[in-house]
């Protein structure tokens, strides 16, 4: 999941995915929090099994296919990726460092219909630092929509507010995952968001 900490007044807000039925296979028409994916290597090559064994990187690359419209890293490229020369991968990982980026386990999800189990984390970005890295997100990927309460902008996300989290909770279909990632992010809201 992503919070975005907008500027003053404006509320952190949260970025949110519709699975279009006709773009994928599982999950179509529900919701689900950005970024989401599964927790995998690159490509079945021997080098991505190392080079992208990490939570963090994996993040990075939901992040490039579902904000920014980036290809998925799929295994078609016969180079693993150069994760330290990566603008985006470089800009979050200074983001990191200087604390505009914050990076948080919320714990392990078990599902108990298909034993699927889900890593839920939460990133949290400031405003400087998600315009830097994402600048305009895109309304459509490969998957659905980034949804978005302004007109066309995705990147403004649903605002991260009591009313906004139990509407998503309560009466929109969301996948368990994003909704238990959603709902731990509201309990700890405090301590992600440091007020």
């Amino acid at each position: 999941m992503t919070i975005r900490l907008r500027r003053y007044p404006a509320k952190p807000s949260f970025l949110l995915h519709w699975r279009d039925p006709a773009k994928v296979a599982t999950a179509g028409g529900i919701y689900d929090v950005v970024p989401a994916g599964e927790f995998q290597p690159s490509s079945v090559a021997l080098w991505d099994r190392h080079n992208d064994f990490s939570i963090w990187r994996n993040i990075v690359r939901e992040y490039s296919e579902e904000l920014l419209g980036r290809p998925e890293h799929d295994g078609t490229r016969s180079q693993p990726i150069d994760y330290p020369s990566w603008p985006l991968y470089q800009l979050l990982e200074q983001g990191l460092e200087d604390g505009s980026v914050t990076a948080h386990l919320l714990g392990i999800g078990l599902d108990a219909l298909t034993l699927a189990a889900t890593i839920l984390t939460v990133v949290v970005i400031d405003d400087d630092a998600f315009g830097q890295a994402f600048g305009s997100v895109v309304r459509f990927n490969d998957e659905g929509e980034i949804v978005g309460i302004a007109d066309d902008a995705a990147a403004e996300g649903v605002p991260f507010t009591a009313a906004a989290v139990d509407r998503m909770l309560n009466s929109e279909p969301m996948a368990s995952p994003g909704a238990a990632c959603l709902a731990l992010a509201w309990k700890y809201r405090g301590a992600l968001l440091g007020v």
